[in-house]
């Protein structure tokens, strides 16, 4: 049936143009799309061929590298290199031996860098934790490996694994034991998880909540650090806020700390710390990207001093500063070990390097 509401249609023929005319036309479509095709192909998306502005506008990042003398307090005094094509995490255990995450294994070495076994994996880990004494499973290993947490026994035996409020969105990043605890940062729903010894989930922390004072984890990236530590409490990097923050067990926040800054006493870029670790004495031990550097903070979260500087990562020992998403360089882990030694993950040299405090800032930390 015709809707006679309908406007009439044009019924009369489209002029399409013919001979020369149609040579033209088509001649200059042609022009157009392949000059459009040069066009975007010029684009410099991410600025590699600098930003067209005069220098007062642009970044002096050698300064940004810069590190006061006076503030390194640590030397390098070994360096472990790892049989890894690709190395992610790094833990010690009551031993002191040193567990690597990387490929599909996960390492096992001595204090002295000898490797004691090697743990097969089906899948690449992402982080790695080991509990201690005062876990019911003391020595148990705990990896994760996409979504969920493989566990392992001391002697790297398989003893199951951890799933409990894990998901598709899963993306598992740092994971914590203390206690009857086990807490993992799951950076694709950016939120902590909190287990009890049998991996029976009991809490979520970090759930945006106003009236609380928590403003949610911002994790832009796939570096979202934890760490538990004797006094009971549990500490979250929260990168993308550039501050760590103080959490019970219960998900109740207690403080936090830590600014957005390019000076050496702040964080600088989107999103760090993107490793943190804690001393035996309440100090922090932090790792960041973008400007590659490990730092000491005390327990107030003011500066203590520098462990390693930035030049001591970039591959020609020259000033280095990565502040896009695509980062070349890879980015470090950290750990503390019982002889309150910090251990350095660098991905980039796939080797563990071991930092001790000199004798001399000793002597002033008292």
């Amino acid at each position: 049936m015709t809707d006679k509401t309908q406007a009439p249609h044009d019924e009369s023929p489209v002029q399409r143009p013919t001979g020369m005319g149609s040579i033209i036309v088509w001649t200059l479509a042609i022009a157009v799309a392949f000059g459009a095709l040069v066009a975007v192909l010029q684009v410099d998306n991410w600025g590699n061929n600098g930003n067209g502005l005069s220098p007062r506008f642009g970044i002096d990042t050698a300064k940004l590298t810069e590190v006061d003398p006076a503030l390194i307090a640590y030397v390098e005094t070994q360096s472990i290199p790892l049989q890894m094509d690709v190395v992610h995490a790094i833990a010690t255990d009551r031993d002191n031996r040193l567990l690597v995450a990387g490929d599909s294994v996960v390492q096992v070495l001595s204090a002295e860098g000898e490797l004691v076994k090697s743990i097969p994996l089906a899948s690449e880990p992402t982080c790695i934790a080991v509990a201690a004494e005062d876990h019911p499973y003391e020595g148990r290993i705990f990896v994760g490996t996409g979504n969920r947490i493989e566990l392992f026994d001391d002697n790297g035996d398989s003893v199951g694994s951890l799933t409990d409020g894990l998901d598709e969105k899963t993306a598992l990043t740092s994971i914590a034991v203390f206690e009857n605890s086990v807490f993992a940062a799951d950076a694709g729903n950016r939120v902590v998880l909190h287990w009890d010894a049998e991996g029976k989930q009991i809490g979520v922390i970090g759930t945006p909540a106003p009236d609380r004072g928590i403003i949610g984890f911002v994790v832009p990236s796939a570096h979202f650090d934890i760490v538990a530590s004797d006094d009971g409490l549990l500490r979250v990097a929260n990168p993308g806020a550039r501050r760590v923050e103080t959490y019970t067990a219960n998900g109740d926040l207690l403080g936090h700390w830590g600014t957005a800054s390019a000076s050496i006493e702040g964080f600088f870029g989107c999103c760090n710390p993107a490793a943190i670790a804690m001393l035996a004495d309440g100090r922090f031990v932090t790792a960041e990207k973008g400007i590659p550097r490990v730092k000491v903070y005390d327990a107030e979260g003011v500066l203590d001093s520098v462990v390693a500087t930035p030049q001591m990562f970039s591959k020609g020992m020259t000033n280095t500063i990565e502040i896009r998403d695509d980062h070349s360089l890879q980015v470090l882990d950290v750990a503390t070990d019982r002889e309150d030694r910090i251990l350095i993950l660098d991905p980039n040299r796939r080797e563990i390097r071991i930092f001790e405090r000199t004798t001399a800032s000793d002597a002033n930390h008292e």
